[in-house]
């Protein structure tokens, strides 16, 4: 039997791989403040030390004996998958025991339930230390990682007293706080339990009306985004379009989101980037709001130019360009891509399209390239190509 040690509470488990969920019993007992689960599987349990095996109830006879504040739980593990499982956990009523006695079917879902579970408390969380497996054929693969409170450890002590700071130094958000949760994949069945669970905060908890303002549960969501977009459609700057869902949610505090917030998914929306096999970097666009306005009020004839030469990474870099009232050159956006396949071509002219709110050039010039050519026609099936000289 395996003991892992999770400073307040901990657990051990069974390196056996017969989990019949429907049969599981924990014997759960507390020892100098630290809870700790013992997993008994099947009809009978291994008592852990001495390799026999013994009854069940034997066995918890002898837990009794060992500690005087042993509690029976027979209870099946309960299994998340996904964020969709959340509406039925009731998260404000989760004690330790709970916690030890869930699995995920994935390290993202169980990021997810801490996260929830810290919502609840009154804390952000952030992803801390994680383990690679070094098996041969498996390198690189994840197989426990550890989630703590956003406030674990403290600030480095060479950024405390600097002589040559220009600016007031940033709030000191860390205190060594201990709180952690560690899970770890059960290759047998392909789901990530509970390792170790530390739940001591050495700090007060946020008030219920700011819970929805710490980094962790922050978010605009897609049907947010929307109206945002069509906000700005509308011609409404970012801080009207703050005070907007401040006024509908009943304050700024109950928006889920600050200002900041916004402007970080308007900047998303105009990056747009390709992943090759191996989610390595393939290709990638880029545009402001500037060349945006631009290309509203100049864009009906576009330059589309893919002659320069590669970089120190062989890449392409094509320029989008036009002219505006006063006869100058204006940018409309830049990309870099792995290769002038026409694919490259196809997927560069879509992303330039939709970060242009779909409007379509009457007019494109490019030089004689038949693949360019072709992703023109594509594209843009309504406008003029025409040559460079």
């Amino acid at each position: 039997m395996a003991v892992h040690d999770g400073g307040e509470r901990g657990i051990e488990r069974h390196g056996s791989t017969d989990r019949d969920l429907a049969v599981s019993r924990f014997t759960i007992r507390e020892e100098n403040g630290s809870h700790r689960a013992t997993r008994f599987t099947g009809e009978d349990a291994d008592d852990g030390m001495s390799g026999k095996t013994l009854p069940v109830e034997k066995a918890e006879v002898m837990d009794s004996s060992a500690a005087d504040a042993d509690i029976d739980a027979e209870a099946a593990v309960r299994i998340v998958d996904g964020i969709g499982y959340f509406g039925a956990i009731e998260f404000s009523t989760l004690t330790a025991k709970d916690v030890l006695m869930t699995e995920f079917t994935s390290l993202q879902g169980a990021y997810d339930y801490y996260n929830e579970y810290g919502r609840i408390k009154g804390i952000s969380v952030r992803r801390s230390k994680v383990g690679h497996r070094t098996k041969q054929g498996a390198e690189g693969e994840i197989i426990w990682q550890i989630f703590v409170c956003s406030r674990e450890g403290e600030r480095d002590g060479k950024h405390m007293q600097r002589e040559d700071r220009k600016m007031d130094p940033q709030p000191i958000t860390r205190c060594g706080c201990e709180a952690r949760i560690k899970v770890h994949v059960d290759d047998a069945i392909r789901r990530w339990f509970v390792e170790q669970l530390c739940d001591n905060h050495n700090h007060p908890m946020l008030d219920a009306r700011f819970k929805g303002l710490s980094r962790s549960h922050r978010a605009v969501k897609e049907g947010d985004l929307h109206q945002i977009n069509s906000m700005r459609k509308s011609g409404l700057r970012v801080p009207t379009i703050f005070r907007a869902f401040a006024n509908q949610s009943g304050g700024f505090e109950t928006v889920g989101f600050e200002i900041k917030d916004i402007y970080n998914a308007i900047e998303k929306q105009r990056r747009k980037y390709s992943l090759a096999v191996g989610k390595r970097l393939e290709n990638l666009f880029w545009c402001d709001g500037t060349s945006c306005y631009d290309y509203s009020v100049f864009g009906d004839v576009l330059g589309f130019d893919a002659t320069y030469g590669h970089n120190k990474y062989k890449c392409p870099l094509v320029i989008f360009s036009g002219v505006d009232h006063h006869i100058r050159t204006v940018v409309f956006g830049c990309a870099i891509l792995s290769n002038e396949s026409e694919g490259s071509y196809v997927w560069l002219l879509w992303s330039f399209l939709e970060a242009m709110k779909g409007k379509q050039s009457k007019s494109a010039i490019t030089d004689g390239d038949l693949t360019i050519k072709s992703a023109v026609s594509t594209v843009f099936p309504g406008a003029h190509h025409r040559l460079c000289s």
